[in-house]
């Protein structure tokens, strides 16, 4: 009897590594996508909170971006004609507002003559310095 309850044991033990090997990957793969998309909703969650005004409604388009593995994202965020101050302000309440693991790329039209993307990567609790005027228009 001792002998059929070790056999009963090792064959249900193999049976489990068995469906711990097959379903065990398409579990842990669904776990992670999950997990990605709990954390791209927080960012957007976090970036529409500050770009949501009625001054910017239908002017900003907002796309992120995370890696399936790393708590790293990216935050896309493209604003029609505005203003050097005007993005500048935008860029620093969402620099304030996203973790450090988030790098923020903000792409707007300065004075409607051409195309600019700053990209930053946030600090938490450290404003962003104010820019001279004459740096901005460089860009």
């Amino acid at each position: 009897t001792e002998v059929m309850a070790m056999e009963a044991f090792m064959v249900v033990g193999r049976v489990a590594v068995v469906l711990a090997l097959t379903l065990g990957w398409p579990i842990i793969w669904l776990m992670l996508l999950n997990l990605r998309d709990r954390r791209q909703d927080m960012v957007l969650q976090t970036v529409l909170g500050e770009v949501n005004s009625r001054e910017l409604m239908g002017q900003v388009a907002v796309r992120v971006r995370s890696g399936l593995v790393s708590r790293r994202s990216v935050v896309m965020v493209h604003i029609l004609a505005y203003s050097p101050n005007e993005i500048w302000e935008i860029m620093t309440r969402l620099s304030r507002r996203l973790s450090p693991e988030v790098r923020l790329e903000l792409t707007g039209t300065v004075g409607r003559d051409f195309l600019t993307t700053f990209t930053v990567k946030p600090v938490s609790g450290r404003p962003l310095p104010r820019p001279r005027q004459a740096s901005l228009a460089a860009s």
